[in-house]
């Protein structure tokens, strides 16, 4: 496992130490009020990633309350009073999900996890009834999705999230489309939020979208996005722009470019930049979608006046889609034929050794109310801007060092099948 030491990985031996840990202190410090109160929590989840070391990769496990004292083992049991079934890649959304006693939190999260994964991925009945017991549930949960990481094997994941030929298009053509990543619901949702934020005098774009709502917090952490993103930047590649654009018909207001600012030609062989766009509503070739050159990542430089626009193709995708290019492809804002407004979120990574074009807002409040991985992106995890009269983060250097071999070992598998 590769983790700092206040993070770990969801049902490894780490986790479950630190939630028996925080079990019995809250058991202690509540006294009376769960003496004689006695529960049984129980969790099964399939497919966990071979370097858990866990038997058939079936990470389980069982904490019970006789209403005097804690028990915690690695075995399942249906018997328990709250039991929790399900594909682990898969319930990781749940896992690293805070919220578990405010209202909504837990039911979006599992209709995400659902339209994704379908109804059998996660499943879960609960018997408990008595609320210092829910109370209790519910606190522990949020206390260990403040502190569980991501999957950190990189081809286990992809395969679970069925990602393999979106990153071998991302290396062929520069760019690749995942379709209804999330919810038509939620796109509806976002797009509402988007619209919040923009005001009526903000006619078309707005910055630091971050810092407009919990629902930008959780679009940016989408974790199919963030696989892609994974793949192409590495591990701990952070925020450059979260911005959201609206615009009407008529012409489109963005030339044929690159991502690649200020990048000197030839560009690097491997990526430095990476963004996502969703898409709230239908992508047509009439609704002034993105415009990308296949393959024009491999030329390695921008495009010069007038080229390559007999090229490209419309990306048309359905409502809660995202289309992601990297390795400075060509793309440009498309013509919009259509009445009404397209409204779009663009999430803008750069790979975790360049500076990004919004500057890092670590909001102590929003990092508790998310999992680690949003302090990731913004650069919480690695040892940059953190020198002090003593030296270094040496800690996170090492860490992220690790992260990004390991991260680099299982991509080279995916391509190759060669695990």
């Amino acid at each position: 496992m590769i983790t700092l030491p206040h993070h770990c990985e969801f049902l490894s031996d780490a986790w479950i130490d630190e939630a028996t840990g925080y079990l019995r202190r809250e058991l202690s410090r509540q006294g009376e009020g769960l003496t004689g109160q006695p529960f049984r929590i129980s969790g099964r989840f399939v497919n966990a990633p071979p370097h858990l070391k866990q038997p058939g990769d079936v990470a389980q496990w069982t904490a019970t309350w006789d209403g005097e004292t804690l028990a915690s083992t690695r075995d399942f049991t249906t018997q328990a009073d709250l039991v929790a079934e399900g594909d682990y890649q898969a319930s990781l959304i749940l896992a690293q999900t805070v919220g578990a006693l405010a209202p909504g939190v837990m039911t979006g999260a599992v209709h995400e996890l659902r339209h994704l994964h379908g109804a059998d991925a996660f499943r879960v009945s609960s018997r408990v009834t008595a609320p210092v017991v829910r109370d209790l549930i519910g606190t522990l949960h949020d206390h260990m999705a403040r502190r569980t990481v991501e999957n950190p094997d990189l081809a286990h994941r992809a395969r679970r999230l069925g990602l393999l030929e979106r990153i071998r298009e991302i290396e062929a053509n520069g760019y690749t489309v995942i379709e209804r990543a999330i919810s038509p619901e939620f796109a509806d949702t976002l797009r509402a939020a988007t619209l919040r934020a923009l005001l009526p005098h903000n006619t078309f774009q707005l910055q630091w979208m971050l810092y407009h709502g919990t629902e930008f917090e959780r679009i940016v952490q989408n974790p199919l996005l963030m696989t892609l993103i994974d793949a192409s930047l590495g591990r701990g590649a952070v925020i450059a722009s979260l911005s959201a654009i609206r615009r009407g018909p008529g012409k489109g207001l963005i030339p044929i470019h690159t991502d690649h600012s200020l990048v000197p030609e030839p560009f690097p062989e491997w990526a430095v930049t990476g963004v996502g766009v969703w898409a709230m509503e239908d992508w047509t070739a009439a609704s002034g979608p993105t415009w990308i050159v296949p393959g024009s990542h491999r030329l390695r430089r921008d495009p010069r006046p007038g080229e390559g626009l007999d090229k490209g193709i419309p990306i048309e995708m359905p409502k809660g889609s995202v289309v992601y290019f990297t390795h400075g492809t060509w793309h440009w804002q498309g013509d919009r034929a259509e009445p009404g407004e397209r409204v779009t979120l663009h999430s803008h990574f750069n790979r975790g050794i360049l500076r990004g074009l919004e500057p890092k807002k670590v909001d102590v409040q929003m990092l508790h109310r998310n999992a680690p991985r949003l302090g990731e992106m913004l650069g919480e995890d690695d040892w940059f801007d953190k020198l002090t009269a003593e030296g270094r983060d040496h800690l996170r250097a090492r860490y992220m060092a690790q992260l990004h071999r390991f991260t680099d070992k299982r991509k080279h598998a995916l391509l190759t099948g060669s695990d």
